[in-house]
């Protein structure tokens, strides 16, 4: 061989080194990738039960009944100050007073004393400290961002009503008190604009 074939053969042989290396590195990073991953989705699964570990009947009715009332009643509710509420969520309110709520024959409401406003307003304010707690791990990616959103946007249907506590969460300071949920709810209106556009585009 003369000195050209082995200047040749050494370009060969330092090519074949560099896609070793470079090989080894996508491997590492890729491993990286699908422990990270992993690391994600056992991370959404701890969130997860500990969000339905924590997930109480007065909690869920208290939330159910705030849903209902307009924004000056969530601002009174918030002021733990006493509210009217309509009759007709007589038996939402039931479920969580009991006998204790106030009520007169012929009335069209139940007046919720300022004990029982204060009782609605921790239960709401206990649930949505819950969620933000849930969704800045969602906001930070420190959990599978898909799970999240798939097992928590039934929260945020406003068609069905459902727009976790929205009056009550203005009244409480909105995005300064809860950020994490008012980035939530705005990334899954935006999903939901989207594809409501992509469906119009359609030909």
């Amino acid at each position: 061989m003369n000195l050209q074939d082995w200047a040749n053969l050494a370009t060969i042989a330092g090519s074949i080194a560099i896609f070793g290396i470079a090989l080894q590195v996508y491997i590492a990073h890729r491993q990286l990738k699908a422990d990270h991953e992993r690391s994600r989705r056992e991370k959404s699964v701890e969130i997860l039960m500990e969000w339905s570990r924590n997930l109480k009947k007065e909690g869920s009715v208290a939330r159910k009944i705030i849903e209902c009332l307009n924004e000056e009643q969530c601002r009174d509710i918030f002021a733990q100050q006493e509210v009217k509420i309509s009759r007709k969520h007589e038996n939402l309110l039931a479920q969580l007073f009991g006998d204790k709520i106030q009520t007169k024959e012929g009335n069209d409401h139940i007046l919720l004393t300022e004990a029982q406003s204060t009782e609605l307003r921790w239960h709401a304010v206990s649930y949505l400290n819950s969620l933000e707690f849930t969704l800045v791990a969602w906001q930070y990616s420190v959990v599978d961002k898909e799970i999240i959103e798939t097992q928590f946007s039934y929260l945020f249907r406003p068609a069905d009503g459902h727009e976790v506590l929205k009056y009550f969460r203005k009244a409480a300071g909105g995005e300064n008190s809860f950020p994490a949920i008012e980035i939530f709810t705005a990334h899954l209106s935006k999903k939901r604009r989207d594809q409501l556009i992509s469906k119009a585009n359609v030909a």
